[in-house]
């Protein structure tokens, strides 16, 4: 509860400009509305009076001459005729003493009474009309309060529509703008500058065990193909080798920032995972030997820490160590799972390693874009036909 409060409170700070401009767009809908309203109703109110005082003037006519005679019977034909009309409530003929000669209607009618006099020709009251109109516009005001509602939720709900949609396109106009700014230092070849610095560590998975089984040349011949590789990846990132693939293999990638530098490390890691596996399937398919290998992203400047970690690695997977994953703001770059986190120990160093599915999808095109190019290039396609 304490949690669901905060999160209100804190929504409701974001949200401030929003709703000052729905608050004040309501109280200004309700102030038209309110005039619009009181104005129909007063229009409707008179038209029913001059409507009602119409009916009891013709009335009037038509009853004087049986008020004079006395014929009750007629003025209650006439009364229950009235009567009858929608617009017509209760209607009553009183003599001149105010006594009830005739009448017809609802016993308690709402609105008030339209008085007619009815003369003679020589000007003598005989009587007097009374007829109360029908509230007849009741369900037609109704109505209309009904519409007004209608659109002062419309008005809200189309402020929150543009909003939704402005805050929709201004976030893929940012997402375009973060795509161009990632772009231009994934495919610079020139480095960015000295420091600060990140490391790409690669191992290959049962590399004793292949050196114990395999022929010198043999070795080298499976493990140049890769690092051929490996090193044109090196040069569309603008990567230092520092150490060879079977050779505890590092690569430097410098930038302006160690979260930049650590991205560039990380696409360099995606991108050798998805050449090296395309090599591995065609090595497979000519019967050849081929690599698997174990990925590790970090800013560890120590060479023998780090070589450790990777190698504690899973084979396929490009690591990064959950602490340095949030500090180079990688989260929000990949795609990973955090209930696949691994702890791995030496007995005095302990680190949780986060494996990486893949790049947002953003991302993960412009490597699909980047394997296609290497693996077409001159060098790639010697690769694959050896």
């Amino acid at each position: 509860m304490t949690w669901n409060g905060e999160r209100l409170r804190q929504l409701l700070r974001e949200e401030r400009t929003l709703l000052r401009e729905l608050a004040l767009i309501l109280v200004a809908t309700l102030v038209v509305g309110v005039y619009f309203l009181e104005h129909v109703h007063s229009t409707l109110a008179d038209s029913r009076r001059e409507a009602a005082e119409a009916l009891a003037q013709q009335v009037a006519s038509s009853a004087t001459e049986y008020v004079v005679t006395g014929n009750r019977l007629s003025l209650n034909v006439i009364a229950s005729h009235a009567a009858s009309l929608e617009t017509v409530a209760r209607i009553e003929f009183r003599s001149i003493a105010d006594v009830v000669l005739a009448s017809a209607g609802a016993e308690h009618p709402g609105e008030k009474a339209v008085s007619r006099g009815m003369r003679l020709d020589d000007d003598t009251m005989v009587g007097t009309v009374l007829l109360w109109p029908a509230n007849t516009s009741a369900q037609q005001e109704e109505g209309l309060e009904s519409g007004f509602v209608l659109v002062v939720i419309i008005l809200l709900m189309l402020r929150v529509a543009i909003e939704l949609i402005w805050r929709r396109l201004r976030q893929e106009r940012q997402r375009d703008d973060d795509i161009e700014a990632d772009m231009i230092p994934v495919l610079s070849m020139t480095p960015a500058g000295e420091v600060p610095k990140a490391f790409l560590r690669i191992s290959i998975v049962n590399f004793d065990r292949m050196q114990q089984r395999f022929t010198q040349a043999l070795m080298d011949e499976v493990v140049n193909a890769y690092d051929a590789l490996l090193k044109g990846i090196a040069e569309v990132y603008g990567a230092q080798v520092l150490a060879p693939l079977g050779r505890e293999c590092a690569l430097e990638f410098r930038a302006e920032s160690q979260a930049q530098a650590g991205f560039q490390a990380l696409c360099a890691g995606m991108l050798f995972r998805r050449v090296a596996r395309n090599l591995s399937e065609t090595r497979k398919a000519q019967g050849r030997t081929p690599l698997e290998f174990k990925l590790l992203v970090t800013t560890e400047a120590d060479r023998r820490t780090s070589w450790s970690v990777c190698i504690a690695g899973q084979p396929g997977r490009v690591h990064v160590p959950e602490a340095e994953l949030l500090k180079l703001e990688l989260d929000t770059r990949a795609l990973y799972q955090p209930e696949r986190c691994i702890n791995i120990s030496d007995g005095e160093l302990t680190v949780r390693l986060q494996p990486v599915e893949q790049l947002a999808q953003r991302y993960q095109k412009l490597i699909a874009d980047q394997a296609d190019r290497l693996l077409a290039s001159g060098d790639g396609a010697a690769l694959a036909s050896r």
